[in-house]
Formats: C-alpha cells, structure tokens, sequence
C-alpha cells in the first residue's frame, strides 16, 4: 500500500499543471469566429490616410477694406499728452471666401466674410460655398474689396495688421442711428419762426413748393423719418492698432451704435 501511494504522489508531481484556456483558445475549440484586433499605429496610420490633407494659402493679400464691427468711444493720451478721442473698432478676423478673378469675372477681388454664424441661419448653396472655402462655420456678413497687393485664396484669414497700419487715413461706412419721426427743425436745422405768443408758427416747414405743378416735388425737405441710413465718414486717422484683440482705435466718430457693423477702407 506504502509503494503504491508513493507511485501516485511522484506522477503527480511529474505532470505539470494545465494553464488556464484564454478566451481565443475557448472561442477556436467552440468554431466562433473572433473580430480582428489591429494595433493603435495602425489605426493612427488609416486615419491620416483618410483625412485629406490641408492645402497650403499663401500670406494674406492686402485688401482696400475689411469688415468690423463698433464697439464704443473712448479717449487715450498720445506723446505729447493731449487727449484724443477714439472710437474701439474690432476689425476682424475675416475669412476669404471667394475669389473674384479677371478671366472668370472681368475684375480682381475677394470676397470676405465676417462673424461665425449657426450653421441653420444658413441655405444650402451658401453652405456649399463655405464648405468648398475649408470654413469651418458659415459666416454672416459677406462683402467684396479689391485685391491691392498679394494673392487672394480662399480661406486665408485676414487681419487688422495685414491691412492697415498706424497713422492711415481712411473711410468708414455704416448705417446710422434711428431716430424716429423727426420735424424739419431737427431733422433739416431748420431756423423756425418766432417765438412770441399769438405767431402761430413756431417750428412748422409751411410752403411745401409751387401750386402748378400740383405736386410736391423729389427732395422736398419735410418732416418723416430720421437716421438708419447709411453714411460713409471720410478722413479718419487709425490712431492705433491692437493686433492681439483685433482692435483699431480710429480718432473721431463713425456712424453706427454700439455693436453696429461698418466697413472700414483705404481712402
């Protein structure tokens, strides 16, 4: 009985233990067909090969305007300490979304966009435009300006400091601020009549034209609606030219109010 349990004992120590069977193994002996695992490199190398590759722009062309919009008045202080009253414009960045070419056209010029918008806000034939552009979002305001030094592509971005630069004189056009129904005193500076009692006319326009021709004639200054117009300001100084906000400082007043768009150009 002592020899056969010792027989026992020493084949049980000579076969050596069974590993566990991995789930491959489990899944080859059951005939179920397992997915492929392919490495991250690889994965990594098929993505890259299906995501086109961006196109290179050349530097961004000089433009005669860009499009901003108005943020306020302020004033700063220049070397000689006098206070200059400037009106905060940001001024971009812009977006070139179309090409405007002398074979194709008949003229050279870019046209840009300004502000992202919801990509709801706009219709299917615009979105191909942005789309074939490489724009990310559709843009909301669209404007053409002349090409004046570069070559223009589209999608190049366009900044403040691409176009202007300190010290340019230069034209801002915008829409100006409603003001309602106005009478021809305010809205025409008309002098009025005289004050003292009993004079029955105080700030009435009276005559509104000869009675032959029966009608009043185009131009006619009258009392009606006053402002929201757009109106162009010319010889404004670029005082200065924040590239890190993408603000312009320009001296003096532009037309709009705060947060109004305006198209600012070489004059």
């Amino acid at each position: 009985m002592q020899d056969e349990k010792t027989l026992t004992e020493a084949s049980a120590q000579a076969t050596p233990e069974q590993p566990e069977p991995t789930p491959a193994a489990e899944a080859a002996e059951s005939g179920e067909a397992q997915p492929a695992t392919t490495s991250e490199p690889a994965v990594e190398a098929a993505a890259a090969e299906a995501t086109p590759p961006k196109r290179e722009l050349p530097p961004p062309p000089v433009l005669k305007g860009l499009i901003g919009r108005k943020l306020g008045m302020t004033h700063i202080f220049d070397e000689q300490g006098r206070m200059v009253p400037v009106t905060v414009v940001e001024l971009g960045p812009c977006y070139v979304v179309q090409v405007r070419t002398p074979d194709k056209d008949g003229y050279y010029a870019a046209q840009i966009g300004y502000m992202p918008t919801k990509t709801h806000r706009v219709n299917k034939p615009m979105m191909g435009i942005f789309k074939r552009a490489g724009l990310e979002k559709p843009l909301r305001y669209l404007k053409e300006f002349a090409v004046l030094e570069g070559e223009a592509a589209s999608g190049q971005e366009v900044r403040a400091e691409h176009v202007f630069k300190e010290g340019e004189i230069v034209k801002v056009t915008g829409i100006s601020k409603g003001k309602g129904f106005a009478g021809v005193v305010r809205r025409y500076k008309f002098a009025g009549g005289p004050m003292t009692h009993g004079s029955m006319v105080h700030r009435r326009p009276l005559s509104s034209g000869a009675t032959g021709p029966q009608r009043v004639f185009k131009g006619k200054p009258m009392p009606g609606r006053m402002g929201g117009e757009q109106v162009t300001t010319r010889n404004l100084t670029i005082v200065k030219i924040l590239a890190d906000k993408n603000y312009v400082l320009i001296k003096g007043s532009v037309p709009g109010g705060r947060g109004s768009i305006v198209y600012v150009q070489k004059q």
